[in-house]
């Protein structure tokens, strides 16, 4: 059944619509789109398949050989290379491509957008998986169309979540939060660093992560994580039903204030605006928004406190000091971190590790109960939250879609 929609004066329902995306908030849109338009949505990540898809398996068709053979080519450097480049390839250039197509699809017209939309389905569901068949890529038809056609199902159906704009959301929000690193740094940091200096420099903390193998110490890292997850879920709830409840019983005054920077700010007066519920799917996104907020913050401040500890113990503690503590010669074991050699003695990177960890979920049940804390890294998150429920009331009074 087609709505029929009422213009409304100082509301351009798409440019509120791209705004919730932008936001991470696709579920906020109220669905009245057909499939045509969900398969041009879905075209850029379409795309990133199209191009992924077969660089992904030159690169395991380079590599699906005997032992023997492998290590042989893999002594040639020239070899090394196109290996590296390749894979370096399969991440940059689908999403080079995917970034290109939308910007085309933006300046495309309906028609065009049409036809581009089905030009790249076309390709993606039959021409790809036959050309890797006939270029010998993958050995059988059937099963290259099969892959094909679940992926890009899969695809679209990541489309109609909204998961591409809550992933696009995540990666702004992530380079966001490193300039917040200088916040961090003042407010944040220094408390934390004098939580855990002194078990720093305490013998018994270095013979504990000396004695742990690196692959426990990431359990006791994801045991942190998970404790910290579960403090945030808590508080998040709680907070979210507080809002949902202030929002509901905001004026038409306090909106306009709240939503005065936003596409919706002509839009707040144009007549009564009734509080609705939150549906699941809702509710569910805009916690993820909240909870991936407040992650990012917790990560970033973790890896502070990880860099600074392992530049005060390069600093501070000298290798006869780590030998007296953990025994003879351990100060000369190089750490590593990801398979990747650094030039500091393993047990450093542990009892780096271990605090770091230890911090953010120290970082997770402050920000709920230290109000130093909450009004420096948590309010402002509530305080975005608000505007985006505000702006729901005001999308769907004036959209005229009560569903």
């Amino acid at each position: 059944m087609t709505e029929l929609v009422t213009a409304q004066p100082g509301f351009d329902r798409r440019a509120v619509e791209a705004w919730f995306r932008r936001r991470g908030l696709p579920l906020f849109v109220r669905g009245d789109e057909q499939g045509s338009r969900l398969l041009q949505r879905a075209v850029p990540a379409l795309v990133f398949v199209l191009v992924m898809d077969p660089v992904l398996t030159l690169v395991t068709w380079l590599l699906d050989v005997p032992q023997a053979e492998l290590e042989r080519r893999m002594a040639n450097t020239a070899y090394v290379f196109v290996l590296l480049a390749l894979l370096v390839a399969a991440v940059v250039v689908p999403i080079l491509f995917g970034w290109l197509v939308s910007m085309w699809m933006r300046a495309l017209s309906g028609p065009g957008r049409w036809v581009l939309a089905r030009v790249v389905l076309l390709l993606n569901v039959v021409v790809l998986p036959v050309v890797d068949w006939w270029s010998g890529l993958r050995d059988r038809l059937w099963l290259s169309l099969t892959i094909n056609v679940g992926v890009t199902f899969l695809m679209l159906f990541f489309v109609w979540a909204g998961a591409g704009s809550i992933l696009a959301w995540g990666l702004r929000k992530a380079v966001a939060e490193l300039s917040t690193v200088g916040r961090m740094a003042t407010k944040a940091l220094p408390l934390l660093v004098l939580v855990v200096i002194f078990a720093f420099f305490s013998a018994e903390m270095w013979q504990v992560a000396e004695a742990l193998p690196r692959w426990r110490l990431w359990l006791v890292v994801a045991l942190f994580g998970v404790l910290g997850v579960l403090f945030m879920a808590a508080r998040l709830d709680e907070e979210l039903k507080k809002m949902i409840d202030k929002v509901a019983n905001d004026k038409v005054d306090d909106l306009a204030t709240v939503l005065r920077d936003t596409p919706l700010a002509g839009a707040v007066a144009s007549g009564p605006i009734d509080a609705l519920p939150l549906g699941r799917r809702e509710r569910a996104n805009v916690t993820l928004v909240l909870f991936v907020a407040q992650l990012l913050q917790i990560l970033v401040l973790t890896v502070l406190v990880f860099c600074v500890l392992v530049a005060l113990g390069a600093l501070a503690i000298d290798g006869p000091v780590i030998d007296s503590w953990v025994g003879d010669g351990k100060s000369k074991v190089s750490g590593t971190l990801f398979k990747i050699y650094l030039p500091l003695p393993a047990v450093l990177v542990q009892v780096s590790l271990f605090l770091a960890a230890f911090s953010g979920l120290y970082f997770a049940a402050s920000a709920a109960t230290d109000q130093h804390y909450r009004e420096a890294f948590f309010e402002p998150l509530l305080a975005d939250v608000r505007v985006s429920l505000a702006a729901r009331q005001v999308y769907l009074a004036r959209r005229g879609n009560a569903s």
